[in-house]
């Protein structure tokens, strides 16, 4: 699920020529899952986005989560560039793997 900017902010940043930093075109090609009742038992993905802290912020969260649910698996997998949506393989590799999905960015 992408947010884009309200039409006020989308004005104002073509008045200072500043292009926003979205993908337009996402936001009608993913939308959010329902909410699980418990992550208890169930498989996690980890998605990361290859800048520095984000592995280390991502492992630290997946740990505590096996812990505190007892994760019966999980997925660590990275997006190829930063600054864009997971390409579809990905998508779809966390979508029938995993019951849930953590992101991180982490600079």
């Amino acid at each position: 699920m992408v947010n884009t900017p309200g039409e006020r902010v989308q004005d104002q940043l073509r008045r200072w020529d500043i292009l926003a930093a979205n993908d337009p075109g996402s936001n009608s090609k993913w939308q959010a899952a329902a909410r699980l009742g418990s992550l208890h038992g169930k498989t996690g993905g980890f998605l990361g986005n290859r800048k520095d802290n984000a592995n280390p912020l991502l492992l630290a969260i997946r740990e505590l989560l096996d812990k505190q649910f007892e994760l019966s698996d999980s997925l660590v997998i990275d997006k190829f560039i930063y600054s864009r949506p997971a390409a579809d393989n990905i998508v779809d590799a966390l979508s029938e793997r995993c019951d849930f999905v953590v992101t991180a960015i982490a600079d």
